[in-house]
């Protein structure tokens, strides 16, 4: 178990209610003996993501992923194994014990990625302490122009880097090698030269949701030829498109007080100027365009998301993949109109808090916002304009899913290009039956699909699993089961029944290689209300007589091959006698 003992593990389980643990990510409500929420791993519009409170694991009927409580968070939280078990003994107060490694590649990766954090502290360290040095007056200056509060430099960790030099020399002292330090992202090497990466900028921490400094972020005091903000580069505990900036404080705001929604700006400053301005519930994509990740990260938090970009029309068109990405995600999306050419650090100067808010609440729905978009990009004065506006426009209504929706927007696009509502709703229509059914209701059981002993084993396994009486009447070590995942659930029950253990479903997870964690998913999934009502017993019995069957069959059929072959008058004799032997047995069981 990755080095944990499994007395540990079992524990932590135990302590770890799954039900809990899920309904902080995911909005559950029981029905019958289970909980049902949305999947947060896809996108869907109905709940077919079921948490069993008795097996304490989860299914979804949609992607068909599943698992227990620790490869729960390690889906949710992006964590590998240990780091989940981690969260979760911090979450219950349970002491940590030491970890035992088999391998020791995985042992120096951990330390290593130990060492670097480490690091990441004493460099922001050092970094904010350089801010209460005389040479770091370029510095306060910005930070007076910004008007940020000793409160939100504290806050944010706010830094300064005074020079390419002292940061080497620092770390140098603090027992750290030139090779970590580059591993880390903060030094780079030119020429044999060892220099801060983000020397002479104002410097901002990257943490991520546990706290962790994992990056920085570099803001230049003057006009330069070259980028006016850069990251650290990506390393083993960094990656741009995982991270959001400020997750740890909207992880902690979610905590203290619940989100009612979020607020995704571009930058750095536009962060801190809001969260100072009183709106907490910020994070920054960090200048890139939204990745899957990220929206999958917000999804944790809320369903609702207010995008707020620059004010700018070409930035704001080119930022509409993004936008795409949170609403396939399942997010609720809601794009917030800044005057043009402002950034939200400038609204909160000119306009004031409550101007941002005014603007948060005339904030226009992700599909009125495309419309937006389509109209001031072609000129509907012109033939050619007015064309492909109707066309582009009718393409963005046909997203919607609601019939009163779509109306009301073919009426805006009416007044815009002067179009009859009825020749725009052929065109909806024209193309609307080509439409695949993204609300199709999701199958809540499981299709157990393969050949008639795959589908068998599964069933008779689940139910030993599940721990259901009739299971008892039948000794699973006279079972013979044809895939090696089904052999090794086969032992693992073997090995709880001789000693006394009690069979778990969820243990699975921990003693079954990730390879075959599909086909323990399918087995989860007949764990079901529906599959309940059957009459187990008949069904369960009937699938020990096929496994059975199909077990003497194939040893009847191996006989007779080398009965045909075989010219040893006594080794003939003695074939035929255990084929009758099969044939007896077989006509037992039908």
């Amino acid at each position: 178990m990755k080095g944990f003992d499994a007395k540990f593990i079992d524990e932590l389980k135990n302590k770890n209610d799954i039900v809990e643990v899920v309904g902080k990510y995911v909005g559950l409500q029981q029905k019958g003996g289970n909980y049902w929420g949305r999947c947060p791993f896809h996108h869907e519009k109905t709940a077919s993501f079921s948490v069993n409170p008795n097996g304490q694991f989860f299914y979804c009927f949609g992607c068909h992923k599943s698992g227990d409580v620790i490869s729960f968070v390690m889906e949710i939280e992006s964590l590998d194994f240990n780091d989940a078990v981690k969260f979760l003994a911090e979450r219950v107060k349970m002491p940590l014990p030491e970890i035992k490694y088999d391998d020791e590649k995985i042992k120096e990766q951990k330390r290593q990625k130990e060492r670097i954090l480490s690091l990441l502290v004493d460099t922001a360290r050092f970094y904010a302490s350089n801010l209460k040095k005389e040479e770091s007056i370029k510095h306060k200056e910005y930070i007076l122009k910004r008007k940020m509060s000793s409160e939100t430099l504290a806050k944010f960790g706010i830094g300064a880097s005074l020079n390419f030099n002292d940061l080497p020399k620092h770390l140098l002292s603090k027992g750290y090698t030139y090779e970590e330090m580059t591993l880390s992202g903060v030094v780079d090497v030119k020429d044999g030269r060892y220099y801060d990466s983000l020397g002479g900028r104002l410097i901002i921490p990257i943490i991520n949701q546990f706290n962790q400094v994992v990056a920085f972020g570099g803001r230049l005091l003057e006009k330069a030829d070259f980028a006016k903000y850069k990251n650290t580069r990506e390393t083993i505990v960094f990656s741009k498109s995982n991270n959001l900036y400020n997750l740890n404080n909207l992880k902690k705001l979610k905590n203290e007080n619940g989100l009612d929604g979020v607020i995704i700006v571009e930058g750095y400053m536009d962060t801190i100027s809001l969260v100072q301005a009183g709106f907490r519930n910020v994070v920054a994509s960090m200048g890139t365009s939204l990745t899957k990740d990220q929206a999958r990260i917000i999804k944790r938090y809320t369903d609702k998301v207010y995008i707020c970009y620059d004010g700018d029309f070409a930035g704001q068109k080119a930022a509409i993949r993004g936008l795409e990405i949170l609403s396939e995600e399942g997010l609720e999306v809601k794009v917030v109109a800044l005057p043009e050419g402002l950034d939200p650090d400038d609204v909160i100067k000119t306009y004031g808090a409550e101007g941002y808010r005014k603007l948060l609440l005339d904030a226009k729905l992700l599909i009125d916002f495309k419309l937006d978009i389509i109209k001031r990009t072609y000129d509907v004065n012109t033939v050619d304009g007015k064309r492909k506006y109707v066309i582009n426009a009718v393409k963005v209504i046909r997203e919607s899913s609601s019939p009163a929706e779509q109306e009301d927007l073919l009426k805006t696009v009416r007044d815009v290009s002067g179009t009859s509502l009825d020749a725009l709703k052929r065109e909806l229509y024209s193309e609307e039956s080509k439409k695949p059914n993204i609300n199709a209701q999701t199958k809540l059981y499981v299709e157990n699909k393969g050949d008639k002993i795959t589908i068998a084993s599964r069933y008779v396994l689940a139910s030993y699993l599940f721990n259901k009486n009739f299971a008892k009447e039948t000794d699973i070590s006279s079972l013979q089961f044809d895939l090696p995942v089904h052999k090794e659930i086969q032992s693992y029950i073997i090995e709880r029944s001789e000693s006394g253990g009690a069979v778990k479903f969820n243990d699975l997870y921990e003693i079954i290689s990730q390879e075959f964690f599909d086909e323990v998913g399918i087995i989860a999934g007949l764990e079901t209300e529906e599959n309940n009502k059957l009459d187990q017993a008949t069904y369960f019995f009937d699938c020990i007589k096929t496994i059975k069957t199909e077990m003497l069959n194939r040893n009847i059929n191996r006989l007779t091959a080398l009965f045909e072959v075989e010219t040893d008058t006594e080794k003939r004799r003695t074939y035929a006698k255990e084929m009758a032997s099969l044939v007896a047995q077989k006509k037992k069981l039908i």
